[in-house]
């Protein structure tokens, strides 16, 4: 690493202790050594050690070698995962001697998970065309890959005259496997996976569970090549910013703290506040005045509005690599910056050239762990906690230097609690920026009464401190049936002839007229349909006291307090309300109500006195809004005047980051990642290997021609 003066003329400081393991992959001693041995060996000896091993490899490769097609199955997923683990189990089967074709086969649900689909897709193999929908023949190390929509593989397999189902194939990530088509199927899930369970689908014996080691992974030792962003970012104008970012990186000007994984589900609503817990610590982590860090996120998130109002509270400058280059300055000591995804090569490369890693998902951790690289769970109690080597006994090295299993030990323990300081008290904040999103959906669904009556049950539900979804969703469900489009055609004619009838002058609608509504009104009620609810959710303006008294026969007493006399046509909606899924959006609205109703309960409470009654709670003061109905605006209304407000009463307080910073210079953490490198590149642990050597020999005697 070039030692060059930093912005403001100053010197970057003597590297601490460990840190290594974090600089570039040039300037890693240990692992710079580690590779440049194993490349010295046979690529055999290096997935799969000693000579005894060597003669299962040879085995296992002419039987691979005479196969000629392996499905591998990929659905979309909101991050690069299910990517990342289908294209590492073909590089697996690549290097274990496989010669023939792989038929990627691609599952989408709907048109818009296709699109990020081949837009990761596009990551990983760069010739992939975004625009066309059909069968794509490309290479992927060293093999021809067919990528497949699910759709047209069987047209695709009639038209090439090759049979549907084929002998074997894999899977990484949970889906529906039932669409592979394969007579064989392993499942291979990323290490410490627990939502999906290793194991052999046979098509007539059903599943055979494995048993793989507990550091099994099908990810191959490479070392990052330094990435031609030219090439694999042609025509993105990201290219050129990002290429000045790790410019500066590699000639020691700046830190680079790359942030992946802050889209996963359980972290994105609160995302800006990890963000903000990352900057204080790596603005902590300097040791000299003339220190820069960048952290740079490459999560693909829906909204940067959050980013962006980091950069006024916390007065840190943000770039959008997508639409803005970067000018700096010596007076930044960090910058924010968004790219988003990037070309596979590119991540790996930026991932191990400076600082850890900052993630949540099981194949970036295989891949850290097999570059002897440090990195920061966020959800190291989720599905994939850190990898354990306390019961692991040491691996043999030729160097002298004995293992300090203590010190290995007491420094995973601290990158844990790390990671779980920066995401556990971020419930409450959560639960809100998730209602946030859901209004953002429920609110063109529905008709103003049907948003006040929400609104109205909310107020009382938090007052109350209890959600009872028994009483709620019914209430949701019927607000948003009765506003959205699809009304049938007697529905609809109804409320023509009631709007038309409000049109006439007091006691003049014409005794056709009403005989319509009244017969009409007692056919749709034979239906189920609320006509109190219909009128309420569907019009507005109607004089429904003087319409109740010339209509009695239709009970419409709850609306006189209506007094419009403004004549206005049912509400009409936009193409949203036809793609929306009114049950799961009430689930998901109840599921999150559930959690968020106690927890501004007690927000809401905390500057009373125990015994203050609870109207006071909620009441106004002169000329003021109470909270709760600030509350309820943003929410409800989408009125954002007192967005700021409201985010500072739900944001966790700043936690302690003296541990972060240490962690990001490099003070503890790569004798623990060392260990665990060292114990995942041991033969045991190849998981593809190991998957295939579970088949029987029944199992070949299906999968090999005849």
């Amino acid at each position: 690493m070039i030692k060059s003066s930093m912005d403001g003329g100053g010197k970057r400081p003597s590297e601490a202790p460990g840190h290594s393991f974090i600089r570039a992959t040039a300037a890693s001693e240990y692992v710079s050594g580690y590779v440049n041995e194993l490349q010295k060996k046979n690529i055999d000896q290096t997935l799969l050690g000693k000579r005894k091993v060597d003669t299962a490899i040879r085995s296992l490769s002419k039987k691979l070698d005479a196969i000629p097609v392996i499905r591998v199955g990929l659905t979309e997923a909101p991050g690069q995962g299910d990517h990342t683990a289908a294209f590492s189990i073909i590089e697996g089967l690549a290097r274990l001697g496989f010669k023939g074709r792989v038929e990627l086969v691609l599952k989408s649900d709907d048109d818009n998970e296709w699109v990020q689909m081949k837009e990761k897709l596009q990551l990983f193999i760069p010739e992939f065309n975004l625009d066309n929908d059909e069968v794509q023949a490309l290479h992927y190390s060293g093999l021809e890959c067919e990528c497949i929509p699910l759709k047209h593989l069987e047209d695709h397999c009639r038209i090439n005259h090759r049979p549907l189902e084929q002998p074997l194939g894999f899977w990484a990530m949970n889906a529906n496997r039932s669409w592979l088509q394969s007579k064989i199927a392993i499942v291979i899930p990323p290490f410490q996976w627990a939502n999906t369970k290793p194991r052999i689908e046979r098509k007539d014996r059903g599943h055979q569970n494995l048993e793989f080691p507990s550091l099994a992974n099908y990810q191959i030792l490479c070392t990052p090549k330094k990435p031609d962003l030219s090439k694999l970012m042609k025509g993105d104008s990201r290219g050129p910013r990002l290429e000045k970012v790790l410019r500066d990186t590699e000639e020691g000007r700046i830190h680079l703290l790359p942030v992946y994984g802050i889209h996963h589900q359980a972290l994105e609503p609160a995302h800006d506040v990890i963000i903000k817990r990352l900057l204080s610590g790596a603005i902590k982590s300097h040791t000299s005045a003339f220190e820069k860090t960048v952290v740079l996120i490459l999560s693909p998130l829906e909204s940067l509005e959050r980013l962006q109002a980091l950069q006024a509270s916390l007065e840190v400058p943000f770039y959008n690599l997508n639409n803005t280059d970067w000018v700096s300055s010596p007076n930044e000591t960090a910058v924010l910056q968004y790219c988003g995804p990037v070309p596979k090569p590119v991540f790996e490369w930026i991932s191990c050239l400076d600082r850890p890693l900052v993630q949540e998902g099981a194949n970036s951790a295989a891949f850290m762990s097999l570059q002897g690289k440090t990195y920061l769970p966020l959800r190291p109690d989720g599905d994939t906690p850190l990898p354990e080597v306390i019961t692991s006994p040491p691996a043999k090295k030729k160097s002298a230097a004995p293992t300090h299993d203590s010190v290995v030990i007491a420094e995973r323990v601290k990158i844990e609690q790390l990671g779980r300081s920066l995401t556990h008290d971020l419930q409450a904040y959560s639960y809100y920026s998730v209602a946030q999103d859901l209004f953002r959906k429920l609110r063109p669904l529905l008709s103003p009464m049907a948003i006040k009556d929400l609104a109205s049950k909310f107020e009382g539900m938090v007052g109350a401190n209890h959600f009872d979804e028994a009483d709620f969703r019914p209430l949701l469900v019927d607000s948003i049936t009765y506003s959205r489009e699809g009304l049938s055609e007697e529905q609809k004619e109804w409320l023509k002839c009631l709007v038309k009838a409000n049109s006439f002058y007091p006691g003049a609608i014409p005794t056709e007229l009403k005989s319509q509504l009244i017969e009409g009104g007692k056919a749709l009620r034979k239906k189920r349909v609320s006509l109190e609810k219909l009128i309420a959710y569907r019009t507005s303006g109607l004089n429904m006291p003087y319409l109740r008294l010339q209509l009695s026969a239709l009970s419409l007493r709850r609306f006189e307090v209506l007094k419009g006399i403004t004549l206005e046509h049912p509400v009409i909606f936009t193409d949203t309300a036809h793609n929306m899924d009114v049950n799961e959006l009430a689930g998901d609205i109840c599921d999150n109500f559930a959690l968020l109703i106690p927890a501004l309960f007690q927000i809401l409470r905390q500057d009373f006195s125990d015994d203050a009654l609870m109207a006071s709670f909620f009441e106004a003061g002169e000329g003021k809004q109470s909270l709760l109905d600030k509350i309820i605006g943003h929410l409800f209304h989408e009125n954002m005047a007192h967005d700021s407000e409201i985010r500072s009463l739900l944001e966790p307080k700043e936690s302690d980051i003296d541990e972060l910073a240490l962690f990001l210079r490099g003070e503890f953490g790569g004798a623990y990642s060392k260990q665990v490198f060292e114990l995942m590149m041991e033969p045991k642990n190849n998981a593809v290997y190991c998957g295939l050597t579970r088949l029987t020999r029944r199992d070949w005697n299906q999968i090999l021609p005849r």
